[in-house]
């Protein structure tokens, strides 16, 4: 088991910044750094094993995402970032003119753009509004219709830090008998996953945020049934039993989740993100969890008695790894956060409002020195 304390210890920028910025990407560590560079020397003196080391760490990766949303590893397919998964979704499933898809009206593009390409199918695709930032199965479920086929929907909102209730959705779309799809890229290395309990029909993942890996790494989970009604828009040769049996052109496909995959791969991408993940296992997912949502309101607390507040008013189960907060006059968010930034602090604006998102190796004594930065800004 890795400590908190142990977990800073890896990451250079710990003393340097006060790197608040989760949502938007990760730092690397030095563990992950070093495990992709000793992968670069094997491709740097040309060791002939080289593709079957690479194979080897991206197994091992892939166990390594199967135990971190509680899934069978053949329900995983390695993705190079989220919206390349969704797309495999939106494109491999049968479309009629006239089905129905609902969405938020504030998602990611990532959750968005894949299913605006099915209009010219006749899809239709609506957009649910919230109230207050929530984002709740009474606001979808008003909206079904009969055509409806799909809800995609992110675990977390990156504007606004909402937390949905996963389980609830899922038991509204099953009622209806529609796919539900997550996007969990905001959620995964630091709220605790289950697919399987929660119900989750799809789910995407990048994991150069929360997880803390390199850019172009990321998966896909799926259930059996759901994989049954996919057809394959791309077919490349890893997707199938023996990718290396290259004359065989007529070979079956992989019957799990692999057959998603195409060709080679970002290995040293991979490399790190298998360390990465690892050590987030190792640091356990609900002990980042607590830690995380510790950090957020000491935060929140810190804000009384000042020229900020919070933006929206969610109840304790609501709030995800993200806070967003305002100052008292919100034409000087801007000023804010680029004091803060100069001060080496990083964050966000989003929605005309600030956003923090630390992680596990982040402090107490860190956000007392952000609260002391910002008030001392005004």
């Amino acid at each position: 088991m890795i400590t908190q304390k142990e977990f800073r210890a890896f990451f250079d920028v710990a003393g340097q910044r006060i790197f608040f910025n989760h949502a938007a990407y990760a730092p690397l560590s030095r563990p992950v750094v070093n495990a992709m560079d000793e992968y670069f020397e094997h491709r740097r003196n040309g060791n002939p094993a080289t593709w079957d080391i690479a194979v080897e760490h991206m197994e091992g990766l892939r166990q390594n995402y199967s135990r971190l949303i509680g899934a069978p590893v053949g329900r995983i397919g390695l993705m190079a970032n989220t919206v390349t998964g969704i797309n495999i979704l939106a494109t491999g499933l049968s479309w009629q003119a006239g089905d129905h898809i609902l969405l938020y009206a504030d998602e990611f593009p990532s959750n968005v753009m894949p299913f605006l390409g099915l209009r010219d199918r006749g899809v239709e695709v609506e957009f649910v509004a919230g109230k207050d930032g929530k984002v709740t199965p009474g606001l979808f479920e008003a909206a079904i219709r009969p055509s409806t086929r799909l809800i995609s929907l992110s675990s977390i909102q990156y504007l606004t830090g909402y937390q949905a209730d996963v389980k609830a959705f899922s038991e509204l779309c099953h009622k209806h008998n529609i796919i539900f799809s997550v996007d969990a890229i905001q959620s995964l290395g630091v709220i605790p996953t289950d697919v399987l309990e929660l119900g989750i029909d799809f789910m995407a993942v990048g994991g150069h945020k929360w997880m803390m890996s390199p850019l172009g790494t990321g998966f896909i989970y799926l259930t059996e049934e759901l994989q049954s009604k996919l057809k394959l828009t791309y077919r490349g040769y890893m997707g199938h039993l023996d990718p290396v049996d290259f004359g065989n052109f007529e070979q079956d496909l992989s019957p799990d989740a692999r057959r998603f995959e195409l060709g080679a791969f970002n290995a040293p991408s991979m490399v790190g993100a298998e360390k990465a993940t690892e050590l987030l296992l190792d640091c356990g997912i609900n002990s980042i969890y607590m830690h995380v949502h510790n950090l957020l309101n000491q935060f929140e607390y810190g804000l009384e008695e000042s020229n900020y507040s919070k933006m929206y008013d969610f109840d304790k189960n609501e709030i995800g790894s993200i806070f967003v907060f305002s100052h008292k006059d919100k034409a000087s968010n801007e000023r804010i956060y680029e004091g803060l930034t100069a001060a080496g602090v990083n964050l966000s604006l989003r929605g005309g409002g600030l956003r923090i998102a630390p992680h596990y190796y982040n402090t107490p004594e860190e956000v007392e020195q952000v609260l002391s930065i910002m008030n001392d800004l005004g």
